[in-house]
This record gives structure tokens, C-alpha cells and sequence, in this order.
């Protein structure tokens, strides 16, 4: 034997060796030929056998096992779906699960079958596939192409607004009550509709109540219903609620905080037993309907006040959405007057294509008491005075521009002779400044917005004497 053929066979021998180390380490059981004898085995999964591997090896597979001991044997091609082990009769032998894999040469001819650990292999499986599946639906519902209509639309790729289209993604795959709050104008009901065309109820009733709309006297009738001469001016024939209407669907029950302590307390009822009783009747309706409340203001703090039941508010805040305000995603306002143009362009037979940039630079600095609802009425107002191809700043004529400077002239800038530590504090004083102007003075709000404790921030406007 030359020197070359020695060291080709002591390369292969090593590579034999390394091989069958690593695979006593990993969940392969074992390799089969085509003939489907064992060329090796795991020599731990030979002990299961009371045996060695070199005593195992050439035997035929199948003759390892007992008729009440094989094993459930899967080819790699059978899953195109998640094999879920089971089946087996109550008080029999729990039967092994195995994965098998072909093993080819260069040429592709079959060599073998590699044969894996299939309870462990498909516990894998399992969560790479809903993994997968999960990651699906949020790219089909997160991708900017995706086709929706146009009301149920909700506009941005800030950070902010991506995050809540998870939120709401992740609502949509359940039937828990949903809490959406927010200051007015946000598009709370926007995310209601969001939730629903992406949920399972998509094809049921979406009813939708503005509680804050309805005298008080009227919400128990609207939401439950009445029967025949319940009371003066009822229907001959009585008349549904609306939680009856949504029955398999959804209802949304808008501004929610406008409820009375009586109305709440009938509500609690009908969500605690999921049966509504029609004013005048002793009959018990069960209804299968998912509940959306939208709120203007923190509920938590009507706890605190007593003007909102507890129970009721922990029956509704089972997932919680809170929608940004539109001053903590600035980033979004141009993509947003793009689409109030294009909306005002179908509606009033505009023709504007072009926006001059200096709109998106103002709007930016704005505090946006109103948020989108507000930065919505502006741009339609705007569209009404121009009727070329273009929208300037000029058409928002009724803004006073010096109110509202832009961020490059708010700043603190850098002079000669100033120390940095000095300049420091001069910019993380004009940083919570425009922090309070844009909540109102409202430091709780201000300090969540710079994500720093009140007590810091308290702290802060003493050290930089702010007024």
C-alpha cells in the first residue's frame, strides 16, 4: 500500500469516526441500507435493546420490534401538514414515533435512510410550522400592497402604527373582548373595523352603537330589545337588540365611558352569562357575540373616580389596544395627506398630483389636539381652494404659520464659548418644553411620552426652572 492510499484510508476511517461521535449526540436513531439492514446505530438507542451496535448492525429493521412495540414510521415527504402523534386505544403500549429521510450520493442514486427521533423531530416541526404560519399572516397583513378598502384602511409604517398593526393582528385570531382607547380622533373605530375584516366573524353582523349618541333611557332597548307592549310607544311586534342582531358577529360599543351606572351593570350581566332578556319578557336569549368597546378616556382612572364599574372594566379589558396619537407618529403624516388628497381628488374632481414638501415639514411641527380626524378636516379644507395639479402650504390659509415654527428654527444650536454639558441641558430643557406644549401642560402625559417617571420630570422642570 502506497502513501496515498494509506492516508485516503485513514481519512476515511477518521471521517467514519467523527461521523458516528456527532450521531451519538443528535436525535438520529440509525442508518438503514436500501435493503433496509442497520449500518449503524446509536449507542444509546442500542441499550434500549440490551445490546451493542456491532451486535445490531445488519439486522433488518423491522425485526427489532415486536408486533405490539412498532414504531409509526414517516417519510419526510408526508409532511405537508404537522403530523400530530395519537390515536392510540386508552391502556396501550405508547408506540414510537420515527422520521425517515433518504440518504443519496452525488449522482442522487438512494444509498440509504437516515431515521430520526420522530417525537422530537416533530415537536420541532411543530413550532417551525405555527411559527411560520404566524409570520405568514402578519407579512399578508402588514405588507404595504395589500388591497383593503379604502375605509377600513389604516394609514402608516411608523414604528408606533406597525406595532399596533401586530396588536391588532393578534386580536383578530381570538374571540376575546377587545378595549380600544385613545384620544378623540385617533381612528379608534378604525381599528375596530381592522379587528373584524381580519378576524373568523368576518362574514357574521358587524353592529356598531355609539353609546355616547343614545339617551339614557334608550340604551337597555337598543341593546337588549323589547317584546310587544312592553312599555307606551313600543313596536306592535317588538323589536330586536342589537346584541341579538350581531348574534355569530361583532358588536362595537363606541364611547362606552358614556354609559350610566345602571346601563353598565345590564351590560356586566350579558357578558359574564352570554344571554340577553328583551325588556318585557322572562325569556333568556343566548347570544355568540364578540364585544369591542371603544373609549375616549382611560377607563382605569373612571375606576379610580367610581364612575365606571370595576367589574365591568375587567370584563372588557381582557386584550387591550391603545392607539397612539398622531403627535407620536409624525413620520406618518405624509403618507396620510397623500391618501386625504387622493380621497378629496374621487370626491371632489380634483386633480392634484403634487404636494409641495413644505406641507409635510409645517404639519410635522403641529401639536394635533384633534390627531388624524383634525389633520383629515385640514387637508379637505385645503383641497377646497386649489384647483390645479399642485397643493401648497398657501392653501392652508387659515393656519397662522408663526404660531407653529419649524423644528430646524426651535432648536438649540451650537455657539462659540458655550460649554457642551451647558448645551446639553439647554436641549433636553427645549425637548421637555415641546413636550408639554404638544400635551397641554399635562405632565403625566408628557413624562409617558419622554418614557421618564413624573417624578422626574418634575425634578427636571425645577432644575431648568420651567414654566
Amino acid at each position: 500500500m502506497d502513501r496515498k492510499d494509506w492516508l485516503d484510508q485513514r481519512s476515511a476511517l477518521e471521517k467514519e469516526a467523527l461521523y458516528r461521535a456527532e450521531l451519538e449526540y443528535y436525535s438520529e436513531k440509525l442508518v438503514t441500507n436500501t435493503e433496509g439492514r442497520i449500518v449503524f446505530i446509536n449507542e444509546r438507542y442500542a441499550q434500549e435493546f440490551g445490546s451493542r451496535p456491532a451486535e445490531l448492525e445488519g439486522t433488518l429493521f423491522e425485526d427489532l420490534f415486536l408486533d405490539a412495540k412498532a414504531p409509526v414510521l414517516l417519510n419526510i415527504s408526508d409532511f405537508a401538514t404537522p403530523y400530530i402523534p395519537g390515536g392510540e386505544a386508552e391502556g396501550a403500549v405508547k408506540r414510537s414515533v420515527f422520521v425517515r429521510a433518504p440518504l443519496l450520493a452525488e449522482n442522487g442514486e438512494k444509498l440509504g435512510d437516515m431515521i430520526y427521533d420522530g417525537h422530537d423531530w416533530l415537536r420541532r416541526y411543530r413550532s417551525l410550522y405555527a411559527k411560520l404560519n404566524e409570520l405568514m399572516d402578519e407579512f399578508e397583513y402588514l405588507h404595504p400592497s395589500k388591497k383593503r378598502p379604502a375605509p377600513d384602511s389604516f394609514i402608516g409604517s411608523s414604528p408606533a402604527i406597525l406595532q399596533l398593526k401586530r396588536e391588532i393582528l393578534q386580536a383578530a385570531k381570538t374571540n376575546a373582548t377587545v378595549l380600544i382607547e385613545g384620544e378623540t380622533g385617533v381612528g379608534k373605530e378604525v381599528v375596530a373595523n381592522e379587528i373584524f375584516h381580519a378576524s373568523g366573524r368576518k362574514d357574521g353582523q358587524f353592529v356598531k352603537l355609539n353609546c355616547a349618541a343614545l339617551p339614557r333611557e334608550l340604551v337597555e332597548s337598543e341593546l337588549f330589545g323589547y317584546v310587544e307592549g312592553a312599555f307606551t310607544g313600543a313596536r306592535r311586534q317588538g323589536k330586536k337588540g342589537l346584541f341579538e342582531v350581531a348574534d355569530g358577529g361583532v358588536i362595537l360599543l363606541d364611547e362606552i365611558n358614556s354609559l350610566d351606572l345602571l346601563s353598565q351593570a345590564k351590560l356586566l350581566r350579558v357578558l359574564q352569562e352570554r344571554i340577553v332578556n328583551p325588556i318585557g319578557s322572562s325569556q333568556a336569549i343566548p347570544i355568540d357575540v364578540r364585544v369591542i368597546a371603544v373609549s375616549n378616556c382611560p377607563l382605569e382612572e373612571m375606576v379610580k373616580n367610581k364612575t365606571f364599574r370595576e367589574d365591568l372594566y375587567y370584563r372588557l379589558n381582557v386584550l387591550h389596544i391603545t392607539v397612539p396619537p398622531l403627535r407620536k407618529r409624525t413620520e406618518d403624516i405624509p403618507e396620510l395627506v397623500a391618501f386625504f388628497v387622493n380621497r378629496c381628488n374621487a370626491e371632489m374632481q380634483k386633480h392634484v398630483e403634487k404636494i409641495d414638501p413644505q406641507i409635510f415639514s409645517f404639519l410635522e411641527t403641529c401639536p394635533w389636539p384633534g390627531n388624524v380626524r383634525q389633520l383629515q378636516n385640514w387637508v379637505e379644507r385645503a383641497m377646497t381652494t386649489t384647483w390645479k395639479d399642485l397643493i401648497t402650504l398657501d392653501n392652508f390659509y387659515w393656519i397662522d404659520k408663526k404660531e407653529e415654527r419649524p423644528r430646524e428654527e426651535a432648536g438649540v444650536h451650537a455657539r462659540p464659548g458655550v460649554p457642551l454639558p451647558q448645551l446639553m441641558n439647554q436641549i433636553e430643557a427645549q425637548i421637555i418644553r415641546d413636550a408639554l406644549r404638544r400635551t397641554g401642560g399635562n405632565k403625566k402625559a408628557a413624562a409617558a411620552e419622554l418614557g421618564i417617571s413624573r417624578q422626574m420630570l418634575h425634578r427636571k422642570i425645577r432644575q431648568f426652572q420651567i414654566e
